[in-house]
C-alpha cells in the first residue's frame, strides 16, 4: 500500500519522568478504539489479533487462558521465523491530526518481543486523496521486553490519518499509543455536523466534577459501551446544587440541535439539564474578561437511557463554547451539538491594514526628522557666530600684552567643548524649542541669539575653570593668567562683551 518516502530530517527523542507525563496529559490519544481508531490490516496475527494494539486501558496477563494456538496474549503477536524483513499493522486514526509522540508497549512480551520497531504515516482520504505515500515518522528503534518505549517528536504541521507499525523481524507488541492534536477536515459549507465531536476538533475544557468517568468521553464519536464510558458525577447533598461541563467546539458555528445521550444510565441520570453558550478567542473562557454567556436552553427535564434531542436554533449568532448544566447530578454518555460551521475571517485583510498604518508612521517619522534637522542647522549657525565673536576678542587682545595672547589661545582651544555642551542642550530641547525658534526668527528678521548667549556663558565658565586644569603649576603662573583674562575682557569690543554677558 503505497511507497515509503524517507524523512532524514525528522527529530525524535526518548522521554522520561515529567516529559512523559506531559505527553500523556497534554495530547489526545489518536489511535484508541474507544475514540474511533481501527486496525485495518496486519501481515500476520497467528498468536494475537491486531485489534489489541489500540484497546482502551493497559495490557493484562492471564496465564490460565489458552487458545487453539497457545497461550492467550493481550496484544498483537505474529508467528516465528519470519522470512521477510518485518511484519506490519495498518491503523486508521480516530481523527486526522498532527503527531507529537508514541508509546510502543511490550508489556508481558518478554523474550517474545520484536528486536526493533518503526512507524510510518500517511494521509488517506477516500475520494479526495486516494494516492498517498508512507512517510517515516519514528525511525527504527530498539525494543526491550515488558517495557514502555515513549518517544517525542519535533513539532510539525504534517497531518496524518493512518499510521503503519513495523516490527523487526517478528514477535509481540501489547499496545501502540499515538499522541497528538486533532486537525479536523470539515465538510462542505452549510453542511450540518456535530461541532462538539472529537473528530471535529472539539475539546472538553473543564468540569465541576469527574468522580466516575472521564468528561472527555462525552465528545467521542463512538457509542458509549457502558456507564464507565461516559461522564458521571458524585451524589450531591446540597440544595440547589448542579454540575456542569464546558466544551470548546471544533469551530465557531450556528447551532441548531442539542443531543444529550443517557444510554446505559438508568436511575443515575440527571433530572434536568440546561445549555449556555458564548463566543471567545480563548480556549478557557475564564481568562476572557469580556465573555458573556447566553442561555440557549432553559432548565428542561430529560429521560433515562435515551437520546434526548432539543432544538436550540440560534439564528445568525455563532458560538465557540457551550456549557451543559445537569441538575442536580448524575451521568451522561455523550453530548452532541449539531450546527453549521462559520468560516474564519481572511487574515490578509488585517495584514494589509497593518501595512498601511506602518507606512503612515514612517512618513510621520521622516517629517519629524526633517523639522529637527532644520532646528539643529539654525543652532549650529549660532555657534559659528560665537566663534567669530571670540576670534575678534583674541585679535584685540594680541595688541595688549603677551600674557593676554596666552589666555586667548586657551579659550579658543576649549571652543570644541563649548560646541559639545550646546549640542547636548539642543538634542534635549529641540522638540520643545522648534516652534518658538521658528516664530522668533521670523518675527525679528534674524537668527535667534538664545543659542549664542548659551555658548558665550559656557565659554566664560570654561575660561574661568582654567585653575582646575592648571593643577600642579605654581601660584605665580595662575595669578598671571587671571590678570590676562581681565585684560582680555577690558580690550574686547562692545559686541563681544555683550555676547559674553
Amino acid at each position: 500500500m503505497g511507497q515509503v518516502q524517507s524523512r532524514q530530517d525528522e527529530h525524535y527523542f526518548k522521554l522520561d519522568g515529567t516529559d512523559k507525563d506531559a505527553l500523556l496529559k497534554r495530547y489526545t490519544e489518536l489511535a484508541s478504539s474507544a475514540r474511533g481508531g481501527k486496525v485495518l490490516e496486519t501481515s500476520d496475527e497467528l498468536f494475537g489479533e491486531g485489534f489489541h494494539l489500540i484497546k482502551e486501558g493497559p495490557a493484562i496477563e492471564d496465564k490460565n487462558r489458552e487458545t487453539a494456538n497457545g497461550f492467550w496474549k493481550d496484544g498483537w503477536e505474529t508467528r516465528r521465523h519470519n522470512k521477510d524483513s518485518h511484519h506490519t499493522a495498518i491503523i486508521q486514526l480516530a481523527a486526522p491530526g498532527t503527531i507529537a509522540g508514541f508509546d510502543v508497549d511490550t508489556s508481558f512480551f518478554d523474550g517474545s518481543h520484536p528486536a526493533y520497531a518503526s512507524i510510518e504515516g500517511a494521509i488517506i482520504i477516500e475520494g479526495v486523496k486516494e494516492k498517498y505515500e508512507w512517510k517515516e515518522i519514528l525511525p527504527k528503534i530498539k525494543l526491550n521486553g515488558n517495557s514502555h518505549h515513549i518517544y517525542g517528536l519535533k513539532a510539525s504541521d504534517d497531518v496524518y490519518t493512518h499510521v503503519r507499525l513495523n516490527m523487526y523481524p517478528d514477535g509481540g507488541i501489547a499496545r501502540l499509543r499515538v499522541f497528538g492534536n486533532v486537525s479536523p477536515i470539515f465538510p462542505e459549507e452549510k453542511a450540518v455536523f456535530n461541532l462538539s465531536c472529537l473528530s471535529s476538533g472539539a475539546r472538553v475544557i473543564k468540569t465541576s466534577d469527574d468522580r466516575y468517568g472521564k468528561p472527555s468521553n462525552l465528545i467521542l464519536p463512538t457509542k458509549g459501551a457502558n456507564t464507565r464510558d461516559g461522564w458521571q458525577t458524585r451524589r450531591s447533598r446540597k440544595e440547589g446544587h448542579h454540575d456542569w461541563v464546558e466544551i470548546k467546539l471544533g469551530a465557531a458555528g450556528l447551532l441548531e440541535t442539542l443531543e444529550v445521550d443517557t444510554t446505559h444510565f438508568r436511575g443515575n441520570n440527571p433530572d434536568f439539564i440546561s445549555l449556555d453558550a458564548c463566543t471567545s478567542e480563548y480556549n478557557d473562557v475564564q481568562f476572557d474578561p469580556e465573555v458573556k454567556w447566553t442561555q440557549l436552553l432553559s432548565k428542561t427535564e430529560i429521560e433515562a437511557d435515551k437520546k434526548n434531542i432539543f432544538s436550540i436554533a440560534t439564528g445568525e449568532v455563532s458560538y465557540t463554547h457551550v456549557r451543559l448544566n445537569i441538575f442536580p447530578d448524575g451521568g451522561i454518555s455523550r453530548v452532541r451539538v449539531f450546527g453549521v460551521r462559520v468560516p474564519e475571517p481572511i487574515a490578509e485583510t488585517v495584514v494589509a491594514e497593518e501595512t498601511v498604518v506602518d507606512e503612515l508612521k514612517v512618513v510621520e517619522t521622516e517629517k519629524e526628522n526633517k523639522e529637527d534637522a532644520v532646528v539643529v542647522a539654525v543652532e549650529k549657525d549660532e555657534i559659528v557666530a560665537v566663534k567669530e565673536t571670540i576670534t575678534t576678542t583674541t585679535t584685540a587682545a594680541k595688541k595688549g600684552s603677551k600674557k593676554a595672547t596666552t589666555a586667548t589661545v586657551q579659550l579658543t582651544t576649549d571652543i570644541s567643548s563649548v560646541e559639545t555642551l550646546v549640542g547636548d542642550e539642543i538634542a534635549a530641547d529641540v522638540k520643545d524649542e522648534t516652534a518658538t525658534t521658528k516664530k522668533t526668527a521670523a518675527k525679528r528678521g534674524r537668527p535667534s541669539t538664545k543659542g549664542a548667549a548659551t555658548a558665550a556663558v559656557a565659554a566664560t565658565k570654561l575660561a574661568a575653570g582654567g585653575k582646575k586644569k592648571a593643577k600642579g603649576r605654581s601660584a605665580s603662573v595662575l595669578d598671571e593668567e587671571d590678570e590676562a583674562s581681565s585684560e582680555v575682557a577690558v580690550s574686547s569690543s562692545p559686541r563681544s562683551k555683550k555676547a559674553r554677558e
